[in-house]
């Protein structure tokens, strides 16, 4: 009988870990937020208590586990097994977590970011089932992607592959968090909405918006105001149009026969796809855009879960166990 495997998620504000079926079924998951102020060794031990947690909830064991799935929140070296970095957390350059959880848990390990497991997810059990070239975006407190070509991940020549969250789709524009301006990050993840609708809203007090202290206001606030309200439908239409402008240039490099777009601002629908769309099709090659279709993820939000459980579950690639 297949055996569920244990699937591991560091993000940039949650971590999850879960227990998954070979069929995608969470038998039991939880979710934390991640401790921004931790360091690398202090947020592994809250993951592994939380691994602890869900077999105890679960009908498994650790001998029961037929591996680890490991997805981070940030560029990774899939080979190595090492963490290259992270934007969003401290100190987790070269950290070899693939080794550390492994020489824990006395089972195989795969890692790989959380882009590319989700872009895997979405294949295996989401809105790219039966697709064998697959573009994923995820669109959260940063933004990355995953790219399956021809059935399989692509990494690149160094694992840094899909960092579509660094193309510049505003030259000149607000600074991102790696330093350079006008990235896609930098004006259409979840910070960056937050900030375009604060700012807006010295021009336009009479908006909705205007109720929420500014200090508080986030990106899920734009996209439940963009339905009725003029100023965040703008912003929300405007980070839509930044998202198609990167996912063209993908488009035409590529040629994906579907873009999925998860995390968190993909909640918002077509307020950020309609525009995507539209930007897409004025700008992608046309016979690379012909029978193109932009949809959204249908596993959020357990996507990097899922996509760390299909990780452990796919044949191949890099794994260490004790």
């Amino acid at each position: 009988m297949p055996r569920p495997v244990l699937a591991l998620d560091i993000g940039g504000t949650k971590l999850t870990a879960g227990v998954i079926t070979p069929e995608g079924e969470v038998m039991e998951h939880c979710l934390r937020p991640t401790d921004a102020g931790a360091s690398p060794p202090e947020i592994l031990e809250t993951l592994l208590e939380m691994a602890e947690e869900v077999l105890s909830q679960a009908p498994a064991e650790w001998n029961q586990l037929a591996g680890i799935g490991l997805s981070f929140g940030g560029p990774v070296d899939f080979t190595s097994g090492r963490t290259i970095t992270c934007h969003h957390l401290a100190g987790w350059e070269g950290v070899p977590l693939r080794h550390l959880v492994a020489e824990r848990a006395g089972l195989p390990v795969v890692m790989d970011n959380d882009a590319n497991a989700a872009a895997l997810g979405e294949t295996a059990f989401g809105a790219g089932k039966g697709c064998r070239h697959l573009l994923y975006l995820t669109v959260s407190t940063g933004i990355g992607a995953g790219l399956i070509l021809d059935g399989e991940v692509y990494r690149g020549a160094n694992s840094m592959a899909g960092e579509m969250g660094h193309i510049a789709v505003a030259p000149g524009g607000p600074v991102c968090t790696c330093g350079r301006r006008g990235c896609l990050e930098a004006v259409a993840a979840g910070p960056a909405i937050a900030r375009a609708a604060r700012e807006a809203l010295a021009h336009e007090p009479g908006s909705v918006l205007a109720a929420v202290p500014r200090s508080e206001l986030t990106a899920r606030h734009v996209a439940e105001a963009a339905e009725s309200d003029a100023l965040a439908a703008r912003v929300m239409t405007q980070v839509g149009e930044y998202l198609g402008m990167a996912i063209a240039c993908a488009v035409n490099v590529l040629n994906p026969e579907i873009v999925v777009v998860g995390g968190g601002v993909s909640q918002a629908g077509d307020l950020v796809l309609a525009p995507a769309r539209k930007v897409v099709a004025g700008l992608a090659a046309a016979e690379s855009g012909r029978h193109l279709r932009i949809v959204a993820g249908e596993l959020d939000p357990l996507a990097a879960l899922l996509g760390a459980a299909a990780l452990a579950l796919a044949e191949g690639g890099p794994a260490e166990s004790r």
